[in-house]
């Protein structure tokens, strides 16, 4: 594809006139969007009309100097107060524009450009240059982590979305939240234009990819795109068949992206949240989740807010009160977590409902083999986990220790 400056680069050969080419901000983007679709006092529109002799008619405003009949070329505003004329290089994304000074160019110089511009959009599938949207999309995104980043900074959470922003156009009030983070020292980081395609494969549709910090991404895709995953399947409708499918959703999303980059990625997911309000509070929700689930589930790579309840309400117990527990009712016992058999155990045990068969069976031992371990716990703390005041006093000393030895 020719680039664009280039093409400005010609035509000021062309015109004679000093052209430049230029990208809005938000707010510039704004008011453009706004002109092209209104009349003053966003701007002036300037046009003029081609008639069967090929005289050329000034149109301010929307209205002809001459009433004879003909078409319309338009394209072109004014900025009055910088005193130039802005041509969007595309009209359906006005966020790049050429300009010239407000009295630089004839009628004959704007048409001549306008149809320049048309013709080179016409040459592509639905009249935008292929890369155009992609890179203002991905602008749009890296602009929002900026704001996301400085809200949570300020402590934030409730800061709501200022209005031109132009990303605002694509969020929903129902939207599902992920937060993907890469650690590898060596093993290169994915980039935004690849890691978006792969999820946009994935999702089956649009989705949105804010980069935020160095290797650490949030998703956001609409709650339509997960209810099409394995409908067919879903019987249950309840809140916890919800949480199952976000569950399989985040495996296969796991799977799909530790298999295309090497390093260690990990993903934490929440129920679906109104984008429009309270983002940064989003971001923070998914943070913790992140936190919480890798301190309390080492080995797992995905961490869903709606299986950590109990760890997040250890995790919120300030520390000394944490110690002061584990001295009072674990003294001496907390050894016990060292070894890694009747860690083992006990995390089987308490998955699994207590359920001496299914742990069993889960861990490939005997029955009885399994009642032998538990019978020796019971001995080293005096607390039997096959009662249910027992097993809630050694889970919760179990997330405490977890939480206090890897501060």
């Amino acid at each position: 594809m020719v680039e664009m400056e280039h093409i400005v680069q010609k035509l000021e050969q062309t015109l004679g006139t000093s052209l430049g080419l230029k990208t809005l901000n938000d707010q510039e983007a704004a008011w453009l969007t706004q002109s092209m679709a209104t009349s003053p006092p966003f701007g002036d529109r300037i046009g003029y009309e081609v008639g069967a002799q090929g005289s050329n008619n000034r149109v301010e405003n929307g209205t002809s100097h001459k009433s004879n009949k003909s078409r319309r070329v338009h394209g072109a505003y004014v900025r009055k107060d910088l005193g130039e004329i802005w041509i969007p290089v595309n009209q359906q994304d006005p966020s790049r524009v050429i300009v010239a000074d407000q009295n630089a160019l004839t009628e004959s110089e704007i048409g001549l450009i306008t149809l320049l511009l048309s013709s080179l959009q016409d040459t592509m599938p639905g009249g935008v240059p292929k890369n155009t949207g992609k890179i203002e999309e991905e602008r749009r995104a890296q602009q929002l982590g900026g704001w996301l980043k400085e809200r949570l900074q300020a402590g934030e959470l409730l800061a709501e979305l200022p209005d031109e922003m132009l990303i605002r156009t694509s969020l929903t009030e129902h939207m599902v939240p992920f937060l993907v983070i890469h650690e590898s020292e060596h093993a290169p980081t994915p980039s935004y234009k690849a890691l978006h395609r792969l999820l946009r494969s994935y999702f089956g549709g649009d989705i949105i990819l804010v980069p935020l910090l160095d290797k650490e991404w949030i998703i956001l895709a609409n709650q339509e795109l997960l209810d099409g995953i394995t409908t067919e399947d879903k019987e249950d409708t309840s809140v916890e068949g919800d949480q199952d499918l976000l569950s399989l959703f985040c495996m296969g999303l796991y799977e799909l992206i530790s298999t295309e980059w090497v390093g260690d990625f990990h993903i934490s997911a929440i129920p679906a949240v109104n984008a429009l309000h309270a983002l940064p509070q989003t971001v923070s929700m998914l943070r913790e989740t992140m936190t919480i689930g890798r301190t309390f589930q080492v080995k797992e790579h995905i961490h869903l807010s709606t299986g950590l309840h109990l760890e997040r309400l250890v995790y919120s117990i300030p520390e000394y009160q944490r110690n002061q527990f584990l001295r009072e009712y674990a003294a001496g016992h907390t050894d016990l977590f060292e070894d890694s058999e009747t860690l083992s155990t006990l995390e089987s045990f308490f998955e699994l409902d207590c359920n001496v068969s299914e742990t069993a069976k889960h861990l490939y031992i005997h029955r009885n083999t399994l009642l032998y371990r538990l019978d020796k716990i019971k001995q080293e703390t005096g607390l039997d986990v096959r009662s249910f005041s027992d097993a809630v006093l050694v889970k919760i000393t179990l997330l405490l220790y977890k939480v206090t030895k890897r501060k």
